[in-house]
């Protein structure tokens, strides 16, 4: 008998099949534009339950993906299992909030906080699972489109706020308007503060810097964004951030190992340090055109001189009120964490305590509580001993990912996201961004970056995707 009689025919899907498929394609790529948009909104509190709703929209639309490939998988009678590893990645931190949520000490607070923080790790998951090569393509399009609007109106409020516009047309706090504190304002664009605008700006730049090491010729268009991007980043005048970007940087020539790179990098930094002397120098300009006489909030004359010695003056010094309040809060969290070592003191307690709250306020009152401003302490103080050993597995997927990039040398899917990590990392130890939506999207495009890569390398299909060709 010839071996053509065992050959099991191919089944080709059926129209119905496919106009399923199509759908949830589109619906999975609406979801991932909505992710892009929504990231930099930090000044709309707790998207996922608040009116337009678009967090818990796109949430939706990229969980659809998993439920539209086990009903496939039921129709074709082919067992549907989600990958095990990945699943306890993200769900066993969801698990560490439930068991610190139990033994807190606030448990309104505490609930309130869990249930944001399974939105995160759910969106992550969703993400890092099903995430395909054309989805990620359109994120990074959707996210520097995104970016553009961030940048250019983070320059308007600059310039709006050193000509004299007022705040309602600027939308730029009153503390961080020129004449505040400095004589120059703190941008903040769409973002709550100065800090989480920097910590957006990671991922766009890690984007551009990537995109540039893939092709031969950068378009000038992104050369252009890149460098108002980092101008931009600068005016933030976050330290920490400043400082997280210089590692990133540093570490992504080390692993690049390439010429061109240095010479791009010199460039656009170049450029970017050019802009900045620009700002500042328009400070003391339109300051003197409109009230030389006016001193400014230290008594100093208006000039760029001042402007550029109270920039650079910040910058450089980390022992001022700002940073020595932070180190203040560390030791008593510390201390926090040795008092409830196993489960911690629950979710989003941690400031209650710090700011000696009672257990009986209400999540939107232990909001406006100053946090630890330090992630890991944060963490291991809400979530004890026990957090830590659950977010083990989500760590060893991190690591992986990262080891994977460095081996390819940014010749990898989730090289933009391993830059922009470093960055939030390191800016991670004087801020606080265990609940914000775009430090999930970036650990679990990081993952997803890593799964892609090795669906390619093995010459298998995304058995993640649908429909794919």
């Amino acid at each position: 008998m010839s071996d053509l009689q065992h050959v099991t025919p191919v089944m080709r899907p059926s129209s119905s099949e496919r106009r399923l498929v199509a759908v949830s394609n589109t619906l999975f790529a609406v979801g991932i534009v909505l992710t892009a948009l929504i990231m930099p909104l930090d000044r709309v509190q707790n998207l996922a339950t608040s009116p337009p709703y678009l967090s818990l929209i796109a949430l939706l639309l990229l969980l659809q993906r998993g439920a539209v490939l086990a009903w496939e998988g039921y129709r074709s009678k082919s067992r549907f299992r989600p990958h095990v590893g990945t699943a306890l990645a993200f769900g066993l931190p969801a698990i560490a909030a439930g068991i610190a949520t139990a033994t807190a000490f606030n448990r309104n607070v505490a609930v309130a906080a869990a249930v944001l923080f399974c939105f995160v790790l759910l969106r992550g998951w969703a993400l890092a699972r099903y995430v395909r090569q054309q989805d990620l393509e359109l994120f990074e399009n959707a996210l520097l489109w995104v970016s553009a609007v961030v940048v250019a109106f983070g320059y308007y409020q600059y310039i709006g706020d050193v000509l004299g516009l007022p705040q309602s047309w600027t939308l730029l706090r009153g503390s961080y308007a020129s004449m505040s504190t400095y004589p120059f304002p703190r941008v903040q664009s769409f973002a709550l503060e100065p800090l989480y605008l920097a910590h957006y700006l990671f991922l766009p730049v890690g984007v551009l810097m990537v995109r540039f090491l893939r092709r031969k010729r950068a378009p000038l268009v992104e050369q252009v964004l890149l460098v108002f991007t980092l101008g931009l980043f600068l005016l933030t005048l976050s330290r920490g951030a400043i400082l997280g970007i210089a590692l990133a940087l540093v570490l992504m020539l080390a692993v690049a190992r390439s010429w061109r790179l240095i010479g791009h990098l010199l460039k656009v930094t170049g450029f970017a340090v050019v802009i900045v002397f620009a700002m500042l120098s328009l400070v003391g300009i339109a300051q003197s055109m409109r009230a030389p006489e006016t001193p400014n909030a230290d008594g100093s004359t208006p000039s760029t001189a001042t402007a550029v010695d109270a920039f650079t003056s910040h910058a450089v010094d980390l022992n001022d009120g700002s940073a020595r309040t932070r180190y203040d809060l560390w030791p008593t969290t510390i201390d926090m964490f040795t008092e409830h070592p196993f489960t911690g003191v629950g979710p989003n307690n941690s400031r209650v305590l710090l700011q000696g709250g009672s257990d009986s306020i209400t999540p939107d009152e232990a909001s406006l509580l100053q946090p630890v401003n330090n992630d890991y302490l944060a963490y291991l103080s809400e979530m004890g001993l026990v957090g830590l050993v659950l977010t083990l597995p989500l760590i060893f997927y991190v690591l992986r990912a990262l080891w994977g990039v460095v081996r390819a040398r940014l010749d990898h899917p989730s090289g933009p996201y391993a830059f922009a990590l470093v960055g939030m990392a390191f800016e991670a130890n004087a801020f606080h961004s265990l609940l914000l939506l775009r430090t999930w999207v970036v650990l679990a495009l990081l993952i997803a970056g890593a799964r892609l890569y090795s669906e390619t390398r093995l010459g298998e299909p995304a058995a993640t995707g649908l429909g794919t060709p």
